[in-house]
């Protein structure tokens, strides 16, 4: 009897906790696309998760990371 209650229980616990945990996922580590120019390839896209706000620039290597692929927003390190 305890097999079977136990059989029964641990899949349905894993399968309300997988629910339960997809819901608790912050929509703020999504990520983004950035830009950065890079001096011989020009403007390359990468994806980052830098928000638009902060003290710090985002860097992807040595070049400044921006919103735009016009490299006007610069976008900041998140420390949380």
């Amino acid at each position: 009897m305890k097999a079977k209650f136990f059989k029964l229980l641990l899949p349905a616990f894993a399968i309300i906790m997988a629910v339960g945990m997809a819901f608790a996922t912050e929509e703020a580590n999504s990520t983004q696309t950035g830009y950065y120019n890079h001096p011989i390839l020009g403007v390359q896209a990468i994806p980052t998760d830098c928000p638009e706000t902060g003290q710090v620039l985002c860097m992807e290597g040595q070049w400044q990371v921006f919103k735009d692929p016009a490299l006007t927003i610069p976008l900041y390190e998140r420390f949380e």
